[in-house]
């Protein structure tokens, strides 16, 4: 298995698994057919995998569960938040381009939006990016113990993949996509 293949299975399994609507990697350059191949399997159990910046040496890969990212996107609250920061879109992937032009230099705080983070969490970091109580996978502003409790189902599914790749098993074998 290639170190990028093993670097999405980490940083990305619990999008695959369905605990989360996306993921972001920062992978290295050189093993795009790697990242072409694993987009083209995993597109048929409803995966997109979106080059959202590169430079010289990095590309930063964005990974989300279409119809989930939509239906979020398209919420009156998350839709009327994006709206705040020049959003204008009918579709998740119009949304995305979006996203994509505003990658420039310093990440959009409304990242976390969809990256499927919880909106009081994103409306929480913008407020008080240093107030937050607990940090995670995002940074926790409200709903603690539910997020606690969100970080362990990450951490354990994350172990649980990353045991199966140092077996020897794919990406593909793991989530059973052909």
């Amino acid at each position: 298995m290639s170190a990028t293949e093993y670097a999405i299975g980490r940083h990305c399994g619990v999008t695959f698994a369905g605990l989360k609507i996306a993921s972001l990697v920062s992978l290295r350059k050189g093993e795009e057919d790697v990242i072409q191949t694993l987009s083209r399997r995993f597109a048929g159990k409803g995966f997109a995998f979106i080059l959202l910046r590169e430079d010289e040496e990095r590309l930063l890969v964005y990974i989300c569960h279409r119809a989930r990212l939509t239906k979020y996107l398209f919420s009156p609250d998350v839709r009327a938040f994006l709206a705040r920061f020049g959003y204008e879109y009918g579709s998740a992937e119009e949304a995305l381009e979006q996203l994509k032009r505003r990658m420039n230099g310093e990440f959009p705080h409304e990242i976390g939006v969809f990256l499927g983070y919880p909106l009081c969490d994103v409306c929480g970091f913008l407020r008080d990016p240093d107030g937050c109580i607990l940090c995670g996978a995002w940074k926790v502003y409200e709903n603690v113990g539910e997020a606690a409790r969100t970080f362990e189902r990450f951490r354990r599914c994350s172990a649980c993949i990353c045991r199966h790749m140092d077996r020897g098993r794919s990406l593909t074998q793991i989530f059973n996509v052909v």
